[in-house]
């Protein structure tokens, strides 16, 4: 059976799309799964299976789970029934209630030879911090490997709030990125692959030589170290 990761948080904007995308540059031929109320990995296609995820977080938490686990059965068939290593973004204000969900199926999940692990998202913002243990808490009974990514798009992380989240997992830095507008306009247009498409020429047509060459350099620069601070998650899923 291959190895499933699940990329979750349920604070939004903390840049689990971007995580996911390494994730598949990093494994080129991995499918992914995408959980989430809009689909947001359109540039990968027919790699992407996406599930809408229309209950609402407080329908969710009213009752005990029950509004979203019809939603989530086609979700975790996928999942037991891939034949690849598998990557699975799970959208913001579903990534409780699906660890939840799997954690009641930890025993089946074993007999079926299920291998599950989990990538957590970490800002400085509190809201993404006060999620992350519960986050880790529920993943534990059911996954085999847990890591921490800490993105510092707000900023870096109390070092001691990280050192405590950060015991038992893997943890590893994506750095605040300082780009170009142009080179941002490209990145949300067609993701980080089609980074190594562009072409250089064209650019510095369209830019002039040196916004042309910034360009590029920026989202090189990008596209490399977020597959760096994904490369532990992305050797484990192809084990």
């Amino acid at each position: 059976m291959p190895r499933i990761l699940l990329v979750v948080q349920d604070k939004g904007g903390v840049g689990k799309s971007i995580v996911a995308r390494a994730l598949a540059e990093a494994v080129p031929g991995a499918p992914l799964i995408e959980v989430d109320a809009s689909q947001r990995l359109l540039e990968l296609k027919d790699r992407v299976t996406f599930f809408p995820m229309r209950a609402e977080r407080a329908a969710i938490e009213r009752t005990g789970g029950r509004a979203a686990r019809a939603e989530f059965d086609p979700v975790i068939t996928a999942m037991t029934t891939a034949s690849l290593p598998t990557i699975v973004d799970v959208g913001a204000n579903t990534s409780a209630s699906l660890l939840a969900l799997l954690a009641d199926l930890a025993p089946d999940l074993k007999e079926a030879g299920v291998e599950l692990g989990v990538l957590v998202l970490v800002t400085a913002e509190p809201g993404a911090l006060s999620e992350a243990p519960r986050l880790l808490m529920l993943a534990e009974p059911f996954v085999s490997a847990r890591f921490i990514l800490e993105n510092r798009l707000r900023g870096e992380v109390d070092p001691k709030t990280l050192a405590k989240l950060g015991a038992g997992t893997t943890v590893t830095m994506l750095a605040e990125q300082v780009m170009e507008e142009k080179a941002v306009e490209i990145l949300q247009a067609g993701g980080l692959a089609s980074i190594p498409q562009l072409d250089a020429a064209k650019l510095n047509q369209r830019h002039g030589l040196a916004l042309g060459s910034r360009i590029r350099r920026d989202l090189s620069r990008f596209r490399a170290e977020a597959m760096a601070a994904v490369m532990p998650a992305s050797e484990w899923l192809v084990g």
